[in-house]
């Protein structure tokens, strides 16, 4: 299984561009501050990471405002076949607080 959830404020984002099969890609740069649970003590996390969103939600996501705190769902995997960069594919997304 490859599922993944993260709250994250969107920091950057590329233009939005399209395959030669004509699908939307939009790539972004997020940013994840919060605590979690690790063998019964606080985790601070803070860290950047690249994500990815094709099709309809690639379309949607270009037009979210720079600062927007989401909640993202989706899986990790690689940036293309020859890289070993991994990236988080956003496959749905909501507004968070």
């Amino acid at each position: 299984m490859n599922g993944f959830q993260l709250s994250a404020q969107l920091i950057s984002r590329e233009a939005l561009r399209y395959t030669l099969a004509g699908v939307a890609v939009c790539e972004c740069g997020f940013q994840h501050t919060g605590v979690t649970q690790e063998a019964d003590s606080d985790r601070k996390n803070n860290f950047k990471f690249t994500a990815v969103a094709l099709g309809k939600i690639g379309e949607v996501l270009s037009k979210e405002e720079l600062g927007s705190q989401l909640i993202l769902r989706g899986f990790i995997a690689t940036s293309s076949v020859r890289s070993s960069k991994l990236v988080l594919h956003i496959t749905e997304y909501d507004k968070g607080v």
